[in-house]
Formats: C-alpha cells, sequence, structure tokens
C-alpha cells in the first residue's frame, strides 16, 4: 500500500513537472517569435496615412510624460520606440528616468536615430544630452528644416537632490518672508521643468524611487510591466487611461 503511494506521489510531481516545463518552453517560444517580428503590431509610424492619425487620437495628454525604468534592465531599442510613439501621439515633453544613472544619452540618440533617422528633425535634445549630440542629430537631418515638437530628457536622482540644494539656497539668500510661493518659485527658477502629468513605472512595484519629489504632487502614476518587446498598443493604452482619469490636483 505504502509502495502504491509512492507510485502515486511520484507520478504526480512528473505530471506537474511536465506541465509547468511545457508552459515554460511556451512562453520561450512566444517570447522568440514576438523577437522574429512575427505577432508585433505596426509601428505606427509605418502606417502614416490619415486613418491612422485618427485612430489613436487621444481628448486628453501628458504635456510631460516620465517613463521609470529603474528597476529593470535598459533596452534602449524601446526606450527609442517609445519615444517616437509619444511624439505620434503629440505628447510635447518625455523624460526618461533612472535613479541610478543607468541611462547613457549617446546610447538613446543612437538607438533612435537607426530607427527613426527621418525623425530628427522633429526632436529637441535637452536635459543629459551634450553638444555633440545635438550637433550629430542636425547633421543627420541633411540639410531638412529642424521643426521640433517634442523635447527629450534624461533625469536622475541627482536632479531631485540638487535642485532642493539649490532652492534652499535661494530662499535662505533672500530678504522675503518665507512661504510656500517662495519655495515654488526658487525651485521652478533652479529647476525650470514642466511638472509631470504622467509617469510610466516599468516594472513590478509602483515606486517612484526618489523621482523629482517637488514636480510630482499632482502626477499620476501608472504601471507597465516591463519596457522590453513593449508594443505600440500597450503604450497607447496606457496614455488612453490617462485620457480617461480625473487629474488629483493635491486631493
Amino acid at each position: 500500500m505504502s509502495n502504491l503511494l509512492v507510485y502515486r506521489t511520484l507520478l504526480i510531481k512528473f505530471v506537474f513537472s511536465s506541465l509547468l516545463f511545457f508552459l515554460h518552453f511556451l512562453y520561450a517560444l512566444y517570447a522568440w517569435l514576438i523577437d522574429q517580428t512575427i505577432f508585433k503590431q505596426p509601428d505606427p509610424w509605418h502606417d502614416r496615412s490619415k486613418n491612422g492619425y485618427k485612430k489613436y487620437r487621444l481628448k486628453k495628454l501628458p504635456k510631460h510624460l516620465v517613463v521609470s525604468v529603474c528597476q529593470e534592465e535598459v533596452f534602449y531599442e524601446y526606450l527609442a520606440k517609445l519615444l517616437a510613439w509619444a511624439l505620434f501621439l503629440e505628447v510635447p515633453v518625455i523624460s526618461f528616468y533612472h535613479n541610478e544613472n543607468g541611462i547613457s544619452s549617446e546610447e538613446l540618440f543612437f538607438a533612435f536615430r537607426d530607427q527613426y533617422s527621418s525623425l530628427l528633425t522633429k526632436i529637441n535634445w535637452g536635459l543629459e544630452f551634450n553638444d555633440n549630440i545635438k550637433f550629430e542629430s542636425k547633421k543627420c537631418i541633411n540639410g531638412y528644416k529642424w521643426e521640433p515638437r517634442i523635447e527629450v530628457n534624461i533625469l536622475t536622482s541627482k536632479h531631485s537632490k540638487l535642485q532642493l540644494v539649490n532652492a534652499l539656497r535661494t530662499v535662505c539668500s533672500t530678504e522675503e518672508e518665507f512661504s510656500d510661493t517662495l519655495v515654488e518659485l526658487a525651485i521652478n527658477k533652479t529647476f525650470p521643468m514642466v511638472e509631470p502629468d504622467l509617469v510610466v513605472i516599468c516594472g513590478k512595484s509602483c515606486t517612484t524611487f526618489g523621482l523629482l519629489p517637488w514636480h510630482t504632487r499632482v502626477t499620476e502614476f501608472l504601471t507597465l510591466k516591463t519596457h522590453y518587446n513593449v508594443t505600440f498598443l500597450k503604450f497607447y493604452k496606457l496614455l488612453e487611461q490617462y485620457s480617461k482619469n480625473e487629474q488629483r490636483f493635491g486631493k
């Protein structure tokens, strides 16, 4: 009787382990097919018809979108796609955030140039993009008129820390009476950037990792499981969700 019980236990373990192996195999196969562009959704920039634009119009767009990749290895190919898609949806400012200086401005620029060279005329390379990158970008335009429609920034925790230190220095050096307005003016002077309307956090947990604590008081936070292999439809659905939400405005 005991031998029969042992055999049954071993059989159940074998069945479940085989099932688990089979599920892992299916997921690996699906991931491979995605990498081979099978099942991939088309990039909206490849369908630039009037109907294509109308299909993805949103009633409300973030004036400043931040994509946080603190919890993941950075894949520049997909950050470049997010930048291109934000441009397609007419988001005026996009920033990429990593709290440990984990985003290279050069790699992001080259990844975007390699995939969307025709869109360089519409990009304003902002914070953390040096003059060499800006010169290289304009050189790649090849005589076309530069008409930027989106500003791109790279943010790190140093911006928040330096911003706070510089703002406190400004407040302490003034003879005006201390007030919330004085602090806000000092912050805006030391770090003149539009407050983020939407932060997309890539990863399993919804954590800010110190992202612009003085600028996110009215920010909506949405999560994306990963930016790796992200599709345009997933990105669009997040912005569509944002467009339907009522902004908190400190409530």
